[in-house]
C-alpha cells in the first residue's frame, strides 16, 4: 500500500475514536432532586379525597367521614414558608369548617359547600402557587 493511503486511515481511525474519558455535559452541574413540601403532600391528599367525594355527591352515595389529616393544613411546612400569612390562615379555616359542613351534614346544600370550599382552595392558590387552579377548578360540581 502507498504510504499516503496508510496515512489516511490512521488519519479517519483517529476521527472516528471517542475520548471514553470524558464526561457528558451538563448545563447545571448542580441539579438536585425535587422533594415535596408537607404542604405539597398534603393538598395532594386533599385533592384525591375531594375527587372521591365529587363522585360520591354526584352519585348521591354516602360521603366519606372528614380526614383528620386535613387540620395538618395549619402546621404543615410550605414550599415557601413565608407564603403562610394570615390570608392563608384564614382561607385554610375557611377550607376545614366548609370541608366539615359538607361531610357531616346530608342535606340540599352538601354541593354548594362542597363547591364553596373548592373555591376556596383556587383562591388561596390566586396569589400562591397558581399551577394547580386549572386541575383543582376540574373538582368543582357544575
Amino acid at each position: 500500500m502507498q504510504k499516503s493511503l496508510w496515512i489516511f486511515f490512521i488519519f479517519l481511525g483517529l476521527l472516528s475514536c471517542k475520548n471514553t474519558d470524558e464526561k457528558p455535559k451538563v448545563a447545571n452541574a448542580d441539579l438536585q432532586m425535587y422533594e415535596a413540601s408537607e404542604m405539597t403532600i398534603l393538598m395532594r391528599q386533599m385533592y384525591e379525597v375531594n375527587k372521591v367525594v365529587k363522585n360520591q355527591i354526584i352519585n348521591k352515595d354516602s360521603l366519606l367521614d372528614f380526614p383528620d389529616e386535613f387540620k395538618k393544613i395549619h402546621t404543615a411546612v410550605l414550599t415557601d414558608p413565608s407564603e403562610r400569612d394570615d390570608e392563608f390562615d384564614i382561607l385554610a379555616t375557611s377550607f376545614i369548617d366548609l370541608q366539615k359542613e359538607t361531610l357531616s351534614i346530608n342535606s340540599d346544600s352538601i354541593i354548594y359547600n362542597y363547591n364553596k370550599s373548592i373555591n376556596t382552595c383556587i383562591k388561596c392558590h390566586e396569589t400562591r402557587c397558581t399551577g394547580p387552579i386549572p386541575k383543582i377548578k376540574k373538582l368543582l360540581i357544575k
